[in-house]
C-alpha cells in the first residue's frame, strides 16, 4: 500500500484492521478493511473520502454514498471479471461485493489474489477521489465543518499543552501509538461544545485519533 502511496495507522476503533490514509488535495482518501466473518484470511476494503481521517463517518448530511464505498462498486461487469480471482464473482457476475484472500491454502501469501487487490485500487481510486460534486457536497457538510474544526483545535491544544489537568473520559495509558496528549486536548475541545451526556471516551478517542493522523499526514506532506 505504501507503493500506492499510502500511509499505515494502527487503528481498528471501527475498521477490522489498520487504516490506511492517502491525502488527495485537502482531502483525505482513506482505505479500512473488513475481515470475512468466516473466513479469516479473507478480506474487502471501503474507501472514505472526507475532510478528516475519521473513518466512516455517515450521519447528518455527510454525502456518504459515494464518499464510503467498495472497489467492486465503483468498476463495471467487465472490470471485476478481468481483475477478480473470486469464483463467486466469476461465476455471478452480478456480484458487485469483490473479496481477496491474504493467503493461500498452504499458508503462504495468495500472490494472485493480492495483486488483484492492488490492481482494483489502481483502477478505483481516483473514481473516489476525482468527483468534483461529491468534493462540493464534502466542503458544503456543517457536520464535517464541525468534525474538521474539532480536529484543528486537537491539534493547537496538543501543541501547546495548554490543557489543563482535569480529565473524565481519557484512557489510562496510550492507544494504538497516540500519545497521551492527544486524548487530553480532545476531551478539553469536546467538552467545549458538547453536552455531559454526549461527552464520551469513545468521542474523546475518535477525535483525538483522528486528530494525530491528520497531524501525521501534515507533517509528512508539508
Amino acid at each position: 500500500m505504501s507503493n500506492l502511496g499510502y500511509i499505515e495507522f494502527d487503528d481498528n476503533l471501527i475498521s477490522d484492521a489498520n487504516l490506511f490514509v492517502k491525502p488527495e488535495g485537502d482531502l483525505f482518501l482513506t482505505i479500512g478493511f473488513t475481515i470475512h466473518r468466516c473466513y479469516d484470511d479473507a478480506f474487502t476494503c471501503s474507501y472514505y473520502l472526507s475532510r478528516t481521517t475519521r473513518w466512516a463517518a455517515c450521519s447528518g448530511d455527510i454525502p456518504y454514498s459515494m464518499t464510503y464505498v467498495r472497489p467492486g462498486k465503483l468498476m463495471s461487469q467487465e472490470e471485476r471479471m478481468n481483475i477478480t480471482v473470486d469464483e463467486n464473482c466469476k461465476n455471478n457476475p452480478l456480484i458487485t461485493d469483490m473479496w481477496w484472500n491474504a493467503f493461500d491454502h498452504e499458508g503462504n501469501y495468495d500472490n494472485e489474489s493480492l495483486e488483484s487487490f492492488i490492481a482494483a485500487i489502481r483502477l478505483t481510486e481516483n473514481r473516489v477521489a476525482m468527483q468534483p460534486e461529491v468534493i462540493e457536497k464534502i466542503y458544503a457538510s456543517t457536520l464535517l465543518e464541525t468534525i474538521y474544526n474539532d480536529v484543528n483545535s486537537t491539534i493547537e491544544l496538543s501543541i501547546s499543552e495548554d490543557y489543563g489537568n482535569d480529565f473524565a473520559y481519557i484512557p489510562k495509558r496510550e492507544v494504538k501509538g497516540v500519545p497521551m496528549k492527544w486524548f487530553k486536548a480532545a476531551e478539553v475541545v469536546l467538552r467545549s461544545r458538547l453536552t455531559p451526556k454526549n461527552l464520551t471516551p469513545y468521542a474523546v478517542k475518535s477525535l483525538a485519533a483522528d486528530a494525530f493522523r491528520v497531524y501525521s499526514m501534515r507533517e509528512r506532506t508539508t
